[in-house]
């Protein structure tokens, strides 16, 4: 069984290089269009969106299937990242609010104290799981891979907790 189970493996790594070799460049021209240009999103996208093809390797019936896994694989993580970017933008613009208040600005460090407050109480009515994930993500700056190893679950819950917690903040924030 150790001779077929390696055989397999040679098999499954050569198989995955040739869908690299043949698929990457395409996608990383598409990555190059979604980031508007920025090579360095792009190389990131198409590095990430290959890992998650390794991951995710045996549960492809289809070969075929590859390289429509890998776009919208590539879509999504994109997507991640502009969610992230705007959380990001909300709170830095909260952090030059919140600073200006100690310079005595006081309308608008009555608005960033009203902004944080509100934000802070809609991380609170979350499950307590998703509040986790999302400080952890967000404030204290941790992987999907370190948030799952701290919390014992999936880099896959991570993702669906982080994207409902943006959420519900959108559906909050555009009230």
């Amino acid at each position: 069984m150790g001779l077929f189970s390696s055989h397999m493996a040679a098999v499954r790594k050569r198989e995955f290089e040739q869908i690299y070799d043949t698929y990457s460049r395409r996608i990383y021209g598409f990555a190059l269009r979604l980031s508007d240009g920025d090579t360095y999103l792009a190389e990131e996208i198409v590095q990430e969106s290959f890992i998650r093809l390794w991951e995710h390797w045996d549960g492809l019936n289809d070969r075929q299937a590859a390289l429509g896994y890998l776009f919208s694989t590539a879509k999504h993580i994109f997507l991640n990242y502009c969610e992230h970017e705007m959380v990001k933008y909300v709170y830095e613009e909260y952090v030059l609010q919140h600073d200006s208040e100690l310079t005595g600005e006081s309308e608008s460090s009555q608005d960033a104290r009203s902004l944080e407050a509100y934000l802070r109480q809609i991380v609170d009515n979350m499950p307590l799981v998703r509040q986790k994930v999302f400080m952890m993500s967000r404030y204290e700056h941790k992987s999907h891979k370190e948030i799952a190893a701290t919390l014992g679950i999936s880099e896959k819950t991570v993702e669906v907790h982080i994207t409902l917690a943006l959420r519900e903040l959108r559906a909050h924030l555009s009230d």
